[in-house]
Parts: C-alpha cells; structure tokens; sequence
C-alpha cells in the first residue's frame, strides 16, 4: 500500500511520508531492512536513496535504488546453482534415452558441465554479494548510507524511526517529500 496524501488546492498532489536512516555499514542496514520487514513494512516501499542525486533523478520515485540484501543474494545464487545443475542433469537423461545407454562418456561430460555451470553460478553470485557490500561499505564511510522507509501515518513514523535506531542508525529524521501537482481541467459551466 502506498503511503501518500492528496494536497489540497487547485491540482492533486502527492505528499510523501518517509522515515530516512543514516547507517554506519552495510551489516546495520540489513539488520533495519530485516526489522522493518517482520515489522510489516512493505519491501516496496523501502528503498536507498542517492544522498547527492543529480537534478534529473532527484524526485521520490527516481535516484534511489530497491533495497536488496544479502539473504536475497543468496537466494539468486541457489536458485541460479540448482538450475544449472538441473539442466546439466536433463541433458544427461536425454543423452541416456536418446542412445540407450550407450553413451556413459557423454552422459559424464554432461553432467560435469552441469555442475561447471553450477560453480560458475555460484561464483558469480559471490562475486556480486561482495560487489554490493563493498559499494555499501564506501558510503556508509562518507555517512551515505541511507535507508528510506514509506510512513504515513504518526504511529508508522514512530515505529520506523525505533527500528532504525534500534538497528544502529547513527541518525534518523523524518522527510516530507512533494510530487509535482497535476492539474485539474477547469470546469465548464
């Protein structure tokens, strides 16, 4: 659910709640994302904004980035293993069906290149775990890690703000953020 508010006056505007915590590493903010997920936050509506975006991606919904952990990582790089093997498995058994079962030397080298493919997959999602750490690490040395939390309500902003405290945050505010006003066609009559 999206925590916005109409602005009253001649167009319809949103007004974006967003609770907006300061991390001293990567190992904190994950520990805010996790608490605020079993707190009920919506994983749609925490993201990690650019501390300097540029003009052209400084509004709410551009100049941040989805907020992805190392468990979802984890996730990718099982998921990409498993199906690398699994396809290194069926070509072995079609190698099987297809001859009878006279191609042992093919069906080996199949499925050794199944689990090639497995390691491989599984480098590569090392290798961007440690990626995304080490970007993380780098901001939260320049105090730029930041967390944003989608809040609308006085009890929403409350409890976002004791998570990100309780999960290390060396600071956290709240920040109101307008959306361009779209305008109503005058009437006729």
């Amino acid at each position: 659910m999206s925590d916005a508010t109409d602005t009253p006056g001649s167009g319809i505007g949103l007004t974006i709640i967003e609770v907006q915590g300061i991390f001293p590493s990567d190992t904190t903010l994950q520990k805010a994302v996790a608490r605020l997920t079993q707190s009920g936050f919506d994983r749609a509506d925490l993201s990690l904004p650019e501390a300097t975006p540029s003009i052209a991606t400084a509004t709410p919904e551009q100049g941040a980035s989805a907020v992805t952990t190392d468990t979802d990582i984890r996730q990718v790089r099982t998921m990409a293993t498993s199906m690398a093997g699994a396809v290194g498995a069926l070509a072995a058994a079609g190698a099987v069906i297809a001859t009878g079962g006279a191609a042992a030397i093919v069906i080996a080298a199949a499925a050794a290149a199944g689990g090639g493919a497995a390691l491989l997959a599984n480098a590569g999602g090392n290798a961007a775990e440690a990626v995304q750490h080490a970007g993380r690490e780098d901001s939260a040395a320049r105090g730029e890690l930041v967390l944003s939390a989608r809040a609308a309500t006085p009890e929403r902003q409350a409890e976002a703000m004791a998570l990100m405290r309780g999960a290390g945050a060396s600071e956290v505010m709240t920040v109101q953020l307008e959306t361009a006003a779209i305008t109503r066609p005058p009437s006729r009559g």
